[in-house]
């Protein structure tokens, strides 16, 4: 936005002086010049052009520009109006004050002074419009926010001054019984001093706190809410207030409750069992059971899942946009990277689960196993480490035909297993490894009847005691984070191949080999 988007109106009786100042102001300033001769003129032209700034002279015929002014200025009291005379009279001034006379200049007019002079007034314009722009953008990231999540505020004191129509549903009281109350209205009796300890003592320091906690609705039922809590620092470094953004998780903690539940029955009466047949027969079992439930959670958690988080990646990206200057930008990045990684963390256990739960729909035809490892590869590189793949450094981008290792797959499915594994590696480099010195190798080659796909990492290696059942369910070699279904998924894929993988320690790390067939061994699902 620049000069040629404003507009003004230029009113002066004396016809070389018109046609100097305008046509100057029409070649070095304004795209849009509107002229009149006389006050009257001038007002006619206001009201049909309406202009963001006004210049006039004082003394014209039909009608002053002083008694123009006062009428514009009924209309609009923020229009900028510079009044032209050629001396300075008392009673003159008083009344341009008492109307509202934005500024003088005084005859003769010199270009310059023109120029300087309404320059000045551009500038607050267009600063003045792009605040307002900005307003609306900001109006329109809360709106986003009020649709997609529970929002409250609080003051320094844990007084409630602000709620949204989702807490109010969600809490079970109205705006009215929440306003003026504390916070700990909704607190739930059996949650831990500890946690609220500790969500106090981090928010004090200026730091968000984020987790779930366990409340109580006006009505006594419990529920549950994963909350971000974010303190709000004003000029003076010191909090102000404290904004939470909350989703109700209250469903989805009680399905993973009995899921888990049900797990820990299922590998109870697994463990009971000595022969191996017998253990395969009851570990399918718990599958079936796993996928029922895990069919129910998919269905209901993935299309409001997929909802937000579109939203919240276009939001993010409106936010990043937003020009610097503005004190709640980072605020709003930063709270919004949260919350998108809250939503990934659950999108990938959901999807997970529906894996363990699905049955194979695409036929196996022979695909370039090589752009399989690419395409994975691109999907998991963010994480980042120094990544070689048939002794070639990886990067974005690379021909995905370079090599040729053909294998009768479902190509999305052993993707998938390429992905686990290498998500797996560079969560144990990341942890263990500084940047400079993490090592990941991937090889492909070809051995009789088998592609082999092998990855070796210099993570420091799998510890002895998961090593042997590293491959069963609910068992994770990471000390944070994942449900451990990952390998066991990777595991089920490849031997619905026909095909079989491993894992073993070697030299500083973990080495998992997957052995895809050449030829199809074993028909699979459609």
């Amino acid at each position: 936005m620049n000069s040629a988007d404003i507009s003004i109106l230029f009113v002066e009786d004396d016809k070389d002086i018109r046609d100097e100042i305008s046509a100057f102001l029409q070649s070095n300033i304004f795209k849009n010049v509107y002229v009149a001769k006389n006050g009257h003129e001038g007002l006619l032209k206001y009201q049909e052009h309406n202009p963001d700034i006004i210049l006039t002279d004082l003394t014209m015929p039909f009608m002053s520009g002083l008694e123009m002014s006062k009428k514009i200025k009924e209309i609009d009291e923020k229009i900028p109006i510079l009044l032209i005379t050629s001396h300075f009279e008392k009673e003159v001034t008083e009344a341009a004050v008492d109307i509202g006379i934005d500024g003088y200049l005084f005859k003769p007019l010199s270009l310059q002074r023109v120029e300087k002079i309404l320059q000045k007034y551009i500038e607050r314009i267009l600063f003045a419009r792009k605040s307002e722009n900005e307003h609306k953008l900001l109006e329109q990231y809360k709106g986003a926010i009020d649709a997609s999540a529970s929002v409250s505020k609080t003051d320094t004191n844990g007084v409630i001054t602000y709620v949204n129509n989702s807490f109010c549903k969600m809490s079970g009281y109205s705006k009215k019984e929440l306003l003026g109350a504390k916070h700990s209205i909704v607190k739930h009796p059996d949650t831990a001093k500890k946690i609220h300890k500790d969500m106090w003592e981090t928010i004090t320091s200026k730091k968000i706190w984020q987790g779930r906690i366990k409340n109580l609705k006006k009505d006594g039922e419990t529920y549950y809410k994963y909350s971000v809590i974010v303190p709000i620092i004003n000029a003076e470094d010191k909090i102000s207030e404290y904004i939470a953004l909350q989703q109700d998780v209250t469903d989805l903690f009680h399905k993973k409750e009995h899921l888990q539940k049900r797990v820990k029955e299922e590998v109870e009466k697994n463990l009971k069992l000595h022969k191996e047949r017998e253990k395969e027969r009851l570990l399918e079992e718990k599958f079936l059971v796993i996928g029922k439930m895990a069919a129910g959670i998919t269905h209901e958690i993935n299309t409001p899942l997929t909802y937000i988080k579109g939203n919240l990646e276009l939001m993010i990206d409106d936010i990043n946009r937003l020009d610097d200057s503005i004190k709640q930008k980072s605020h709003l990045q930063e709270d919004s990277s949260t919350i998108l990684e809250g939503v990934n963390r659950i999108a990938s256990i959901v999807e997970s689960m529906r894996e363990m739960a699905s049955q194979a729909k695409e036929m196996p035809h022979d695909s370039n196993i090589y752009a399989s490892l690419i395409t994975a590869l691109v999907l998991s590189y963010n994480k980042g480490s120094r990544i070689s793949v048939q002794n070639e450094p990886f990067k974005i981008g690379m021909d995905k035909n370079a090599h040729t290792f053909l294998a009768p797959i479902q190509k999305q499915r052993i993707e998938q297993v390429f992905i686990i594994i290498i998500n797996n590696a560079l969560d144990a480099l990341k942890l263990n490894r500084n940047f400079e010195e993490r090592e990941f190798s991937i090889t492909l080659r070809d051995e009789s009847e088998y592609v082999i796909a092998s990855f070796q990492d210099n993570g420091g290696g799998i510890s002895e005691d998961i090593l042997p059942k590293i491959f069963d369910p609910f068992q994770s070699t990471k000390t944070e984070g994942g449900i451990g279904i990952g390998l066991n998924v990777a595991k089920r894929i490849i031997e619905e191949h026909g095909g079989k993988i491993s894992a073993s320690n070697h030299g500083a790390g973990a080495l998992f080999e997957v052995y895809i067939p050449k030829k199809l061994k074993v028909p699979l699902d459609s």
